[in-house]
C-alpha cells in the first residue's frame, strides 16, 4: 500500500456518519465504510457486493439522499462497474 493509500485509509478510520442520519441509513453507511478499511487493511481485491446493494438499498428510501445515491451510480458507471 503506498503512503497516499496508507493515509486515505487512516482518514476513513477517523470518519463518523453524522447524528442527523436515518439510523437505517447510518447503519448501512458504517458497515460499508467498516468494509472498505478492512479491504485496505488486508489489500483484498473487492468488496463482498452485498455491503454495496444494502447501501444503495437503503439509500433508495431516502430521497433528500438521492445527490449521493446518484453520486454513486455515476461513479460506478464511469468506473465501468455497471452499465446501461
Amino acid at each position: 500500500m503506498s503512503p497516499k493509500e496508507k493515509k486515505k485509509l487512516e482518514r476513513l478510520k477517523t470518519l463518523k456518519v453524522r447524528s442527523d442520519i436515518p439510523e437505517e441509513l447510518g447503519v448501512a453507511i458504517e458497515s460499508f465504510m467498516q468494509q472498505a478499511i478492512i479491504i485496505g487493511e488486508y489489500e483484498l481485491d473487492y468488496m463482498p457486493a452485498e455491503y454495496l446493494s444494502n447501501l444503495l438499498q437503503t439509500l433508495v428510501k431516502y430521497p433528500e439522499h438521492e445527490p449521493l445515491l446518484m453520486e454513486i451510480i455515476d461513479t460506478l458507471e464511469r468506473d465501468s462497474i455497471i452499465e446501461n
